[in-house]
Parts: C-alpha cells; sequence; structure tokens
C-alpha cells in the first residue's frame, strides 16, 4: 500500500466512522419519539479484487470502506404481529369499557337498587291487605310504585346514554381511521418515489408502521408490505363472509372512506371514491368493531330484558288489580300503563303509574252488593295479600331482573377477564418489538465509543502519515 492510498483509506474510515456517528446520534435523539426504529450504518469494503482492473472493482479506487445504506432494525414479522394483538386489544379494551358502563346502571345488590324497590313494593301490597280501607298504606303503594316505574325508566334512559357514547365513539373511530387511510395513501406515494430514486426512505416508513399501527387499533386493518416499502390495507369481511375489503390500495394510492349509517343498525360501508360505489363490512377487530358489537348486539339485548321486567311488573299487577275490588267495592283498573314497543327499551323507558286515587287499589278479592244490586264497599282484603307474593312467582319482574342482572354481570366479568388476558399478550409482543426496533441507550453509547475509537485511530493513520510525508519532503535531501 502507497502512502497515498494509505491517506484514502483513513479518509474513507473517517467519512464512514462519522456517518455512524450520525446515525448514533439520530438514535439517541429519538429514543423517546414514538414510532421511531432504529437504524444502523451498512458498511462494505472497497478493496480491489485480484486479478480484476481497479477501474472495474466497486469504488474504483485503492480500497478502504464506504457507507452502503442505513437499515432500518426491525422484524417485518414481529411488527404484523404486534398489529395483530393490538387490533385485539382495541376491541377488548372497548367491549369492556362499555360492558362496565353498562354494569353500573344497575348497582346490585343495593339498598336503594331496583331489587330492593320491587321488594318494598310488594310488601307495601301486604300492608295494605293488613288494612284494606286505610288510605295511607295504598298511598304508600302509588308512591313507591311510582318509584319502581321511575328507576325503570331513569334505566332505560342511563342505557340509551351509553349506545349514545359508543355510536359517538364508533363514528370518531371511522372518521380517525379514515383521515389515517388518506395519509396513508399519500405516502405510499412518496415511499415508492424515494424507493425508485433510491433516496433513504427510513422516516417515511417510520410513518408509515404509526399509521399502520393506528389503523389496526380503529379498525382492525391488517397490513400488507409491497416489494418497493408502499402498504395495502384490508379490512373486516364483505357481505359474503371471504376475505377482507381493500382499505388503502398501496399499487394505485388510493384510500376508501367507512362510514356507519345509524338509520339501519349502524351498518358499515366502505366507498370507492373512484367508483362512487360502496361495499358493506363487517369488522373484525378495533376499537370500532366494539362499539359496533355493543350498539348491534350488547345493548339491545340488555334493552329487551329490561322491557321484559317492565312488562312482568305491569302485566302481574293490573292482572291482579283486574281480579279484585277497590274500596268501593267496584272492579279494579290497570295501575299501570306501559307503551307499545318502537324498539329495545321503549317499554321500560315509557311505563308509568296511572292511577292517582288510592280507593282504587282493588284490595279485596270479594265484592259484596246491596239490595239493589249494587257495589257496597267491604274490608276484604285478600285480593292484596295475593298481589304481595307476586314477587315470587315464576316469570316475575324480581326473577326477570336477577336474571338481567347475572347476564350483564357475567358479560362484564368476561370481558375484564379478556381484556386482562389480551393486555398481557400485547404487552408480551410489544415488548419483543422494542427488543427488536427500540433504542437502546446502553447499546447506542457502546457503538458510539467503536466509532470514536475508529474515528481516532483513522485520524492518528493521517497523522502518521503526514509525518512521513514531511519526513519524506522536508528532512531528507541530497547528500
Amino acid at each position: 500500500m502507497s502512502t497515498f492510498s494509505g491517506i484514502q483509506q483513513a479518509a474513507t474510515s473517517l467519512a464512514a466512522s462519522q456517518y455512524g456517528l450520525q446515525v448514533v446520534s439520530q438514535n439517541i435523539a429519538n429514543a423517546s419519539t414514538p414510532g421511531y426504529t432504529r437504524q444502523s450504518v451498512d458498511l462494505a469494503s472497497v478493496d480491489p479484487v485480484g486479478g480484476v482492473p481497479r477501474r472495474y472493482t466497486v469504488g474504483g479506487g485503492p480500497g478502504g470502506v464506504t457507507v452502503t445504506g442505513t437499515s432500518r432494525l426491525n422484524d417485518a414479522v414481529i411488527d404484523a404481529r404486534a398489529r395483530t394483538e393490538h387490533s385485539r386489544s382495541a376491541l377488548a379494551d372497548t367491549t369492556a369499557a362499555q360492558l362496565s358502563q353498562i354494569e353500573d346502571i344497575f348497582p346490585e345488590p343495593s339498598d336503594t337498587g331496583l331489587a330492593e324497590q320491587l321488594s318494598t313494593f310488594w310488601s307495601d301490597w301486604a300492608k295494605v291487605a293488613n288494612d284494606p280501607t286505610s288510605a295511607a298504606p295504598r298511598t304508600v303503594l302509588l308512591q313507591d310504585g311510582a318509584t319502581v316505574a321511575s328507576t325503570l325508566n331513569s334505566m332505560s334512559q342511563s342505557l340509551s346514554d351509553v349506545g349514545a357514547a359508543a355510536a359517538q365513539s364508533l363514528g370518531n373511530d371511522l372518521d380517525e381511521a379514515n383521515t389515517a387511510a388518506s395519509s396513508l395513501a399519500a405516502l405510499n406515494t412518496q415511499i415508492r418515489l424515494a424507493h425508485n430514486t433510491g433516496v433513504s426512505d427510513n422516516s417515511l416508513l417510520d410513518q408509515r408502521d404509526v399509521l399502520l399501527d393506528k389503523l389496526s387499533q380503529l379498525v382492525g386493518g391488517v397490513a400488507t408490505i409491497n416489494a418497493d416499502g408502499t402498504a395495502t390495507v384490508k379490512v373486516g369481511t364483505d357481505a359474503s363472509g371471504a376475505g377482507g375489503v381493500t382499505y388503502v390500495d398501496g399499487t394505485t394510492d388510493t384510500a376508501q372512506t367507512l362510514s356507519d349509517d345509524p338509520t339501519s343498525g349502524y351498518a358499515i360501508s366502505a366507498l370507492d371514491p373512484s367508483t362512487g360505489t360502496t361495499t358493506a363490512i363487517t369488522l373484525s377487530g378495533g376499537s370500532a368493531a366494539g362499539s359496533f358489537t355493543t350498539l348491534t348486539s350488547t345493548l339491545p339485548g340488555v334493552q329487551n330484558q329490561l322491557d321484559a321486567v317492565a312488562t312482568a311488573l305491569a302485566t302481574a299487577v293490573n292482572g291482579a288489580q283486574a281480579n279484585g275490588y277497590d274500596v268501593a267495592g267496584n272492579a279494579g283498573t290497570d295501575m299501570f300503563s306501559v307503551p307499545t314497543s318502537t324498539g329495545p327499551g321503549s317499554i321500560a323507558a315509557g311505563i308509568q303509574v296511572v292511577m292517582t286515587d288510592p280507593n282504587l287499589v282493588a284490595a279485596s278479592g270479594l265484592q259484596q252488593l246491596d239490595g239493589s244490586g249494587n257495589p257496597i264497599p267491604n274490608k276484604d282484603g285478600s285480593n292484596a295479600l295475593g298481589a304481595s307474593q307476586l314477587g315470587t312467582a315464576s316469570g316475575s319482574a324480581d326473577n326477570v331482573y336477577a336474571s338481567l342482572i347475572g347476564a350483564v354481570a357475567a358479560s362484564s366479568k368476561l370481558a375484564q377477564q379478556g381484556q386482562a388476558t389480551q393486555d398481557a399478550v400485547t404487552s408480551s409482543v410489544d415488548a419483543l418489538r422494542q427488543s427488536a426496533s427500540g433504542v437502546n441507550l446502553d447499546e447506542e453509547v457502546t457503538n458510539m465509543l467503536t466509532l470514536q475509537h475508529a474515528y481516532q485511530a483513522s485520524s492518528r493513520v493521517l497523522s502518521t502519515m503526514n509525518d512521513l510525508l514531511d519526513t519524506l519532503i522536508n528532512h531528507t535531501g541530497v547528500g
């Protein structure tokens, strides 16, 4: 190796070490940047190949080292697994949170809950039976009946509020997903251009992965990474149940628009802006799928059960009224009114006590007539006594409500267990992802020291070569 070749080799080493230090500095600076993937400098030898003219060898020079690129140190398999697990976590988290909101509407057991109110209402009938002509127990009975009806109304409204919040969450998730999908489509164009022109696209790929993570969490998007670094994303299944619907096309760099229709059961569809056609979609992951399930299955089921409680209560009490006679000896009339169902929760929302006169409570099971055949008052309380036992009858409002509470509690508990299990799996995968692509400051410091020593060694070579040339040129002469 000639002196001047040594200078050139040392110079290439200085340049490579300097670039490597810049990459390490970049890693350290972005250690806390969300979505940043650790990078490393790719080096290659440019030593001449034996037996081949130098002008045909890589680098075309007297050897040394060259920077061939900067690699993203990620694992594509782990990245895909992480997106899948985050999609499941978002679904589990949303499901558990919304079921918890539903469970909170039914605070049982409680001294002020509906179960206790029903128990008090049936006990009121027993008090009426003990003193059938007194106005006080009859008045209390109607008041407590109104309290039960009001609680059912309030519960139904609270369930509707949960539905409204879930609908808002669904709409927000779809809007946010559409924004991310549009951004990804535009980013695909930039990634392809960078790939085709040989420009480093690492930062673009980091942005791509952040958007892919977001789409998986929001709508369960499943990504396919193309050869040029662009991404195609599919979501859910179509009406036939086969395959996913292309949400972002990595070939045409276009994105469809997801929307839901509250007037048709919150059905979700994808609109293709290039053709104007829509495709019905069933989401299978992400927080949007959790809200959709709450709106279309979980919540209506609970509302129907609450309607069944209201219906059982009104049917039993109004039936008892029809079988008895009031203070004046007249046939009993309805105590509760229920509306015609117009959808889940509507019966519980509309039930009310329509009886305002305590004397109309049909406590008597017997009717007495005067000599002219007209009803006359009596002190019989047998009908009220029978009504006091309706709470323990098969199919009673109490039993239906107990079933509702049990079902909601079991569903919420199962969702919480599923959430905890999924969170553990997701955390484990995130740790693997962080190990593969995250910045480890200890490792970066080690790399920095290595590159600094390489830089110093190359500098020492240059200094040595300079001293040799100085001696050769300035300190040797003709004797």
